[in-house]
């Protein structure tokens, strides 16, 4: 691919899919494609016909791409998934209620495939990683995870917990706490003061 350098900015991209469409996202990225950034985003009720209704979705062979300061919520499929790349950065960002999974790597490669850090995932269905999380070639850190519906000691990292998860190397310094939104269920995810999610450095979102 000759993309490269593009700018996804402000857009509020939503009701996309409808239960008729499969294999999208409401953003698609493909092929490598240095300087690209998808930022300040707003993603919400992304619903699939079968596999594939993802919020933001770097597919084959997505590579060196920022992703940060989005709000994604209400996706069936996962708020982000990669499918292969490299290099991705996944920053300061809010995953809230996806259905079958929240943050999803379908394939394992003898690269970093993704930094994923500063962000909030907040779910009440599903799984909090998805598919293939089997090999170290990611990094995780200093997220805020959070589900209501379960005591945070059982919350699980593919098959590991989050001790384990932590005894791998990840997200070391992240947290399971509620991030305290005001009202997520009604789609307001600003942060009330006292917020675990500003002590890791999480840059409110407007």
């Amino acid at each position: 691919t000759n993309a490269r350098e593009n700018i996804i900015e402000f857009n509020h991209i939503h009701d996309i899919g409808r239960g008729m469409l499969s294999d999208m996202g409401g953003n698609y990225n493909l092929g490598i494609q240095p300087g690209t950034v998808i930022r300040n985003n707003l993603f919400h009720d992304i619903t699939s016909h079968g596999y594939g209704g993802w919020g933001i979705y770097t597919d084959e062979g997505s590579s060196n791409i920022l992703i940060e300061n989005n709000v994604v919520y209400r996706t069936k499929s996962g708020g982000f998934h990669q499918h292969y790349g490299r290099m991705n950065i996944v920053r300061n960002n809010v995953f809230a209620y996806s259905i079958i999974g929240q943050i999803i790597r379908s394939r394992m490669e003898p690269h970093l495939s993704f930094t994923f850090e500063r962000n909030i995932v907040y779910w009440t269905e599903g799984p909090l990683l998805g598919s293939n999380w089997k090999d170290d070639k990611y990094r995780l850190d200093y997220n805020v995870y959070w589900n209501p519906k379960v005591p945070a000691d059982s919350v699980m990292f593919a098959t590991w917990t989050f001790g384990e998860w932590k005894a791998r190397g990840q997200d070391t310094h992240s947290v399971i706490a509620d991030p305290l939104f005001v009202n997520p269920e009604k789609g307001d995810f600003t942060l009330r003061p006292g917020s675990p999610a500003l002590k890791l450095g999480f840059r409110p979102i407007d």
